[in-house]
């Protein structure tokens, strides 16, 4: 009788340890950006790369670049939102359905930038689906790449990632930036720009002659918009990403948004880079916070990214982070932006909620990476 109770004990003891052991969030660290780390180098000489620059397209939406706003819209018409930058120009985003979502960069009513998701869009000589291979075939490619901006000079020089997943092609009067998927190698979007907006975002590692060109900061209230607007990007590209890998995409989720954007202003305000809030505790405790009923949830971080877009093409080329971004059980998403910090919870809500929620639309319905994983299972 002792040896049975004692082999009991010993089987609760390890189904304690196993429960407490597995029921334990799998945390990934936040995804730095890779402007946390670039150098910005003055030189008082620079000798330009040899490698010259490509044809500038004849045709496609990069000769949108340097246009006036009459000639968007004339072609486009109104964006579905017009959202303010960090850099002194204002966002366009267009996004009438994920075929042929984009977005412009506007500054004193001239085109100073086009970013391109959809896949039905012209982004000539590129496509979007096109393969690294092809675009290496086809393209002049260099580790250096020379732009000026007025008597200034500054060179940016890319890492073997970036060669890899990001790359920057200079055409004449034009740069490129390829957004490439690092497990498809398939072009996930492209953003084309001028001098001055490439050298105002500082991409990659840079060194220069002159003077800097650095953007204005904006004011406090004007950062509160800058926020809301890098939220919403947010919620747009997630979309467009899962769509471009055949996944359906997510609801929002205003509950899980306010969530999001209390955690990246609370990881600036209290300067920590995580899961878990000094103050709010980790994405349980701040779910919980706000009564959200939930399955599973999980969370991707990031900071040091210059925009939304970065954001969202790094989460996609980090394994931990992708598999969050492209895992089939979740159907919301909530996202939340406070200055480069960033953050996006993604959540399938429990059995006893979609029930719920099922009741009340029959009843009104004839009257409206860093990564942390977890499950909550109801009896």
């Amino acid at each position: 009788m002792k040896a049975l109770f004692r082999i009991l004990i010993a089987c609760a003891t390890i189904a304690f340890i196993g429960f407490m052991f597995f029921s334990t969030p799998k945390e990934n660290e936040p995804l730095e950006g890779p402007n946390a780390s670039s150098n910005i180098i003055p030189k008082t000489e620079l000798e330009q790369p040899e490698v010259g620059a490509m044809t500038r397209p004849q045709s496609g939406m990069s000769t949108l670049i340097g246009q006036g706003i009459q000639v968007v819209l004339e072609q486009y018409g109104e964006p579905a939102r017009k959202e303010p930058s960090s850099f002194g120009y204002e966002w366009w985003v267009y996004k009438t359905s994920v075929s042929t979502f984009f977005m412009l960069g506007v500054q004193n009513d001239v085109v100073t930038q086009v970013y391109i998701a959809g896949d039905k869009l012209d982004a000539t000589p590129f496509k979007i689906g096109q393969k690294r291979d092809d675009i290496y075939r086809m393209t002049i490619i260099d580790y250096e790449v020379a732009a000026n901006v007025g008597e200034n000079i500054f060179i940016f020089s890319m890492s073997e990632e970036d060669m890899q997943t990001r790359l920057l092609i200079k055409f004449d009067g034009l740069f490129a930036q390829l957004y490439i998927d690092s497990e498809t190698s398939a072009l996930q979007g492209v953003r084309f720009t001028d001098s001055e907006t490439l050298v105002l975002h500082q991409p990659y590692e840079m060194i220069y002659q002159g003077e800097l060109v650095s953007p204005t900061p904006p004011s406090s209230f004007l950062q509160q918009d800058i926020n809301e607007a890098s939220t919403a990007q947010l919620d747009d590209l997630i979309n467009v990403t899962r769509v471009h890998h055949d996944l359906a995409p997510l609801a929002f989720d205003e509950k899980l948004e306010e969530v999001a954007k209390l955690h990246s202003e609370d990881m600036k305000v209290q300067n920590f880079s995580g899961h878990e809030s000094p103050t709010n505790g980790d994405l349980k405790k701040r779910l919980d916070s706000q009564e959200i009923a939930y399955s599973n949830a999980n969370e991707n971080l990031a900071t040091a990214y210059f925009d939304a877009i970065e954001a969202m093409h790094g989460w996609l080329n980090s394994p931990e982070h992708r598999k969050v971004i492209l895992n089939d059980k979740y159907t919301a998403v909530g996202s939340g932006v406070f200055l480069n910090y960033y953050t996006q919870i993604f959540m399938e809500p429990s059995k006893e909620k979609d029930d719920s929620e099922e009741s009340v639309e029959e009843t009104e319905s004839d009257s409206h990476s860093n990564n942390s994983e977890f499950s909550r299972r109801y009896q």
